[in-house]
């Protein structure tokens, strides 16, 4: 029988914890959906559960890096949006649903590039160039952060508006944390060359 390692632990730990906190987020929009149907409402927790099946069904990966900031960026990108909660009003911003339903749709088609090559922690589980990774460098992190966004206009409040932002802070910080591992792969150097927005075409 294998020890368990500290990293193994680690892991563990944080896969329980969003466990967790992805069924107390569930929870509370499910409620708030009983007492105002909402699409804003259905379409974020969808986005969450995609997530959670992704960290669920994962290849192991090549290398990963256990540094303190990776897991500070990984922990705030991944938990701050589940703490979003429902406003309380009756009806969706229209722009808000058709955001987040266009970045639930790119989320799929997103997942389907990379297939299991999805990590927490930034890691190499193989080199993927192909569907929505012609866009941008990390198209599932700009969905979330779409879906974010879409959101927050259907349930403003200032709560949700601060973790938001921090949300895009973290996954920007991550993002450059994961680059920094993906680059010592010469197939990564070469795709980055070749496109060039990491997040948003022609902003990041």
């Amino acid at each position: 029988m294998r020890r368990p390692t500290r990293a193994g632990l680690a892991e563990a730990g944080t896969n329980l914890a969003l466990a967790l906190l992805y069924a107390s987020f569930a929870w509370a929009h499910l409620q708030a959906f009983r007492l105002h149907p909402r699409p804003s409402l259905v379409l974020l927790v969808l986005m969450e559960a995609l997530i959670a099946v992704l960290v669920v069904v994962r290849e192991r990966s090549t290398r990963t890096s256990f540094s303190p900031g990776a897991w500070l960026t990984t922990l705030g990108g991944t938990f701050a949006p589940l703490l979003l909660r429902p406003a309380d009003v009756a009806r969706d911003a229209w722009l808000g649903d058709v955001v987040q339903a266009g970045a639930f749709l790119f989320a799929v088609g997103s997942v389907l590039s990379l297939q299991r090559s999805f990590g927490l922690l930034p890691a190499v589980r193989g080199i993927r160039t192909a569907g929505a990774y012609r866009l941008v460098r990390h198209p599932l992190y700009a969905a979330y952060t779409l879906a974010n966004l879409g959101y927050l206009a259907s349930n403003w409040t200032a709560r949700n508006a601060l973790l938001v932002a921090v949300a895009l802070a973290f996954q920007v910080l991550r993002i450059r944390n994961e680059e920094r591992l993906l680059t010592t792969v010469p197939a990564y150097a070469a795709y980055r060359a070749r496109v060039r927005w990491r997040l948003v075409p022609f902003v990041y």
